[in-house]
């Protein structure tokens, strides 16, 4: 088993048995870590400010050929045995995922809620409606049997989020596959003129949500475990918000 622990800056982390550092972007930029979504000739590192950690999934999905279960987390987000500490021991592990990955097909975040609904939470979050609109169109044209659950779960009120999962290699494989051959028919629909750059994480957001509505149609069998956070992102958040009110932004 090996989880990608993905990073867009160097860091030390402490962190368990099977947990590696993966810096993604490094197209782009400095490389500071041997394992990145530059090496090799398959990758897609270059699309990291549109495809976020997605340029990592596809790494691991055209690279790691070595590993039965794979999974990938955040620098600053695992999933934990214990949501109240900030522990590395509590990041979910062997063996226990194993044992779980006989009855589970993904083991990933809770379902979120989102209010109104899961599309108008992604509009306030960066991406425009004529961009959803497009992915629609593709899913109508070339994955009709989805597009039930496509609008069931936008105009609903819950979604997997942070595209972190772990999973046995095939359904990894299986499950990017199909995404990637999504966007893939959907990137010339979609013209990123005058977007700012979280706007231009457009596939990121998507894939969120696309995540859901796969595992729904398929009938998948999920195991949530909480969302551990190692940094103090409301605090972050909080004082954001107060510096862009004082600066009138």
């Amino acid at each position: 088993m090996k989880i990608y622990v993905v990073t867009h800056k160097s860091l030390k982390l402490t962190l368990p048995e099977n947990y590696f550092l993966f810096q993604v972007n490094a197209a782009n930029n400095e490389v500071f870590c041997d394992l990145n979504d530059a090496v090799g000739n398959d990758n897609i590192s270059f699309k990291n400010p549109n495809y976020c950690e997605l340029t990592a999934a596809y790494w691991i999905w055209k690279n790691d050929k070595q590993n039965d279960i794979v999974g990938m987390m955040h620098y600053r987000r695992f999933l934990t045995t214990k949501y109240l500490s900030k522990s590395c021991k509590y990041f979910i592990n062997e063996p226990a995922v194993t044992d779980l990955l006989k009855e589970y097909d993904f083991i990933t975040t809770p379902l979120c809620s989102t209010l109104p609904n899961v599309k108008e939470v992604l509009f306030k979050g960066g991406v425009r409606p004529k961009d959803f609109q497009s992915l629609r169109n593709v899913i109508e044209t070339y994955y009709n049997d989805y597009l039930q659950i496509f609008d069931e779960v936008f105009e609903g009120k819950k979604t997997y989020i942070c595209n972190m999962f772990v999973t046995k290699k095939e359904k990894w494989d299986t499950y990017y596959e199909w995404l990637f051959s999504v966007f893939d028919k959907l990137e010339p629909f979609i013209d990123m003129t005058g977007y700012d750059n979280r706007e231009r994480r457009l596939y990121g957001y998507l894939s969120e949500r696309l995540f859901t509505i796969y595992v729904l149609k398929n009938n998948f069998k999920i195991k949530s475990f909480p969302i551990c956070f190692t940094e103090d992102v409301l605090i972050k958040k909080v004082l954001r918000r107060i510096k862009n009110f004082v600066l009138g932004r």
